[in-house]
């Protein structure tokens, strides 16, 4: 589910003939698998992303000066899930873990999260309401 709406954004997320990088649905298991995240934070990690979707002009139409992390859906899920980390616990991961869980550099991490946060214009609240709503629509799936 998870690689399909990421997919359904860049649609180049899935392999790259440039660059030996796992295929995206390895890529989120492995991800999700080291940072050993809740289901509550993957499904508002998900919301995040489609929201996102909006702000962002079609893939092919992105001009030039669209900074890379956006370009990239892998970079993206990992900050979606690191903010709805933040927003949703108490006690979380440092960018530093997120950077080793990533094996991303850290300036990288902290980059691609602020980029995340820009395009969203900070906006994290999702109402009870809405993320009922989101739950029961991924749970069909």
């Amino acid at each position: 589910m998870s690689a399909s709406i990421i997919e359904s954004i860049w649609p180049n997320s899935a392999s790259s003939p440039h660059a030996k990088l796992l295929p995206l649905r390895r890529f989120i298991q492995e991800i999700l698998r080291r940072s050993r995240t809740s289901f509550c934070t993957l499904q508002l990690a998900l919301l995040y992303i489609v929201r996102l979707r909006s702000r962002l002009p079609p893939h092919s139409s992105r001009p030039p000066s669209t900074p890379t992390a956006t370009l990239c859906g892998r970079r993206m899920f990992l900050s979606a899930l690191i903010v709805a980390a933040k927003y949703l616990q108490d006690r979380n991961y440092s960018n530093r873990a997120w950077a080793k869980i990533s094996s991303l550099p850290l300036c990288d991490v902290n980059t691609n999260e602020m980029e995340f946060l820009k395009l969203v214009d900070f906006e994290l609240f999702v109402s009870h309401r809405t993320f009922a709503s989101w739950s029961t629509m991924l749970m069909a799936r």
